[in-house]
């Protein structure tokens, strides 16, 4: 009788743990992940806890930074936060409503706190590690809107006042590009858009010092400054509070094309109108309807992409109240295609009285 043929024996397919990946491959999930998913992540278990020292949430959205009144601490609002929990920061400060932010970089913050004594000089406060960098004072001048940037690794910054003021890490006093004070200022890519009177100027920071790369007329396309009448007066609230507002403000876009934003916004109405006109190769406006898949951060002068990103709604702009004479507490996000505003939830849902809020983009270091 023929004999049977053995079979083989099988083991169980082995079931493969997730804390077994290769440290290599977990941190390169890690960091596809934004802020929250990295932070839920990261808690799986203590492979993946040790991976995400080692990495960092991608972050593409800006964030925004609430000061309330009387406070010492500020609030966080990540966009992308399903939940739209607002997160507590440490102490910062003793009072936002005597000291207040009036630039951003990144996680870096430009505090001014001459409110509560106009001899304190401006200086630089990281908003997670709380590092402080101090800035020799400006005597007799103060910033409406300045700019702030600064290098992570190196802690390379550079500041520059509304009326061209500048100072640069190693500098022990102030210097000046130009004379003018600016309706408003872009940095990016080592390039400051300055715009004022009906011209864009372009300064190259690169070098040594700044150089003027471009100075572009805008002509009869720019919206000048006015006061409109309106069909009724109110006795108790002076004329020029009663106005429509215009305000321009000049944008980077991804790419890095330069757009106008024009904005109005009539008085006693939380309505508004915006208009966006491109720069195109020969220096003239054209104006656009539609950003695509970008979306605006005015406060911040860029855009940003908005496809596939949790939080935040392409072909729209995010504005503060500040960027166009409104509320400086107030933000919220126009949409282009419904022509219609709306508050940010945060800030409806929110019981704390703010006294600002700004956009920034945080960068996060390793553990």
């Amino acid at each position: 009788m023929a004999s049977q043929p053995l079979a083989l024996a099988q083991s169980p397919p082995k079931s493969h743990c997730w804390s077994e990946l290769p440290l290599d491959l977990m941190q390169l999930i890690l960091e596809r992940l934004g802020f929250a998913d990295f932070e839920r992540a990261k808690s799986v278990c203590s492979s993946w806890g040790s991976a995400s020292r080692k990495s960092k949430p991608n972050n593409k959205i800006p964030w925004m930074i609430l000061f309330p009144e009387e406070k010492n601490y500020c609030l966080l609002f990540n966009p992308e936060d399903k939940e739209e929990k607002l997160y507590k920061t440490q102490h910062l400060a003793d009072d936002f409503t005597e000291i207040h932010c009036l630039a951003t970089c990144r996680s870096w913050l430009l505090m001014d706190p001459s409110l509560k004594n106009k001899e304190n000089p401006v200086y630089i406060l990281n908003l997670l590690t709380r590092e402080r960098i101090n800035l020799p004072p400006i005597w007799d001048q103060r910033f409406d809107s300045p700019i702030l940037w600064i290098d992570e690794k190196t802690k390379d910054y550079l500041v520059i006042g509304d009326t061209l003021l500048y100072l640069k890490k190693g500098d022990k006093s102030w210097k000046q590009i130009s004379e003018g004070i600016q309706d408003d200022m872009v940095f990016k890519d080592h390039k400051l858009y300055c715009l004022a009177d009906d011209e864009l100027r372009i300064f190259d920071f690169s070098g040594e010092f700044p150089l003027q790369v471009s100075r572009v007329s805008l002509g009869g396309g720019r919206v000048q400054p006015k006061i409109l009448s309106c069909r009724m007066r109110l006795p108790d609230i002076p004329d020029h509070v009663q106005e429509v507002r215009t305000r321009e403000n000049v944008v980077v876009t991804v790419q890095g094309d330069v757009l106008i934003v024009k904005s109005e916004s009539p008085f006693l109405s939380e309505t508004w109108n915006f208009k966006i006109f491109k720069m195109d190769s020969s220096n003239g406006l054209e104006e656009i309807f539609s950003l695509g898949d970008e979306a605006i951060i005015l406060d911040l002068g860029i855009t940003v992409l908005a496809k596939d990103q949790e939080g935040i709604t392409s072909n729209s702009i995010y504005f503060t109240g500040d960027e166009i004479g409104w509320y400086d507490s107030e933000i919220f996000v126009f949409n282009l295609d419904s022509k219609k505003a709306e508050q940010l939830p945060p800030l409806v849902s929110s019981s704390v009285s703010f006294s600002r809020a700004r956009w920034f983009l945080p960068s996060f270091r390793n553990d």
